[in-house]
């Protein structure tokens, strides 16, 4: 397993353990009833209301049936399978496809978790943590990518230069 891999990895497993960290919080008040309300209604006592935060995790509205609950956890765990198929998968084709579709995947992520931790709510610790492991993911795949070019240049250079040393 390359040191790129070994990085990869790394960011994969801190993306997955942001998921149980809150994503995003919220400033309000919890009622006599317990339940929380972002403001207090018109018609209560403030005594009643005590102030609170309310924590959002990833997973809080996670239903089986809805496939936005699904984009969102793909959102997460994507670069397991990813790190999977490069430490498994021996195509040349399939391993040119993952590391071409990694760095859009890395961005999307990152634009998915931040927009939903940013809405209307301020982003918590899991979202930090999920945006700078997506982070060190794409900057990862773009240093693989970088030295992939630069080797198949070098490698394209090789022979040219050696056909013209001969002559």
């Amino acid at each position: 397993m390359t040191t790129i891999l070994r990085i990869k990895g790394a960011a994969a497993l801190l993306l997955v353990a942001s998921l149980a960290l809150p994503q995003s919080t919220c400033s309000g008040y919890r009622g006599p009833d317990g339940k929380f309300v972002s403001e207090l209604p018109r018609d209560s006592t403030r005594s009643a209301y005590q102030p609170a935060i309310q924590r959002q995790y990833a997973l809080d509205d996670f239903h089986i049936t809805d496939a936005g609950s699904w984009i969102t956890l793909a959102a997460f765990v994507w670069p397991v399978a990813a790190v999977a198929i490069l430490a498994r998968g021996r195509g040349k084709r399939l391993r040119m496809s993952v590391a071409i579709a990694e760095p859009i995947l890395a961005v999307s992520s990152a634009y998915i978790i931040w927009e939903f931790a940013t809405i209307l709510v301020t982003p918590a610790a899991g979202a930090y943590l999920a945006v700078g492991a997506l982070t060190l993911y794409f900057a990862t795949c773009v240093v693989e990518l970088w030295r992939a070019v630069r080797n198949r240049r070098a490698a394209a250079a090789a022979p040219a230069a050696h056909v013209g040393s001969r002559s």
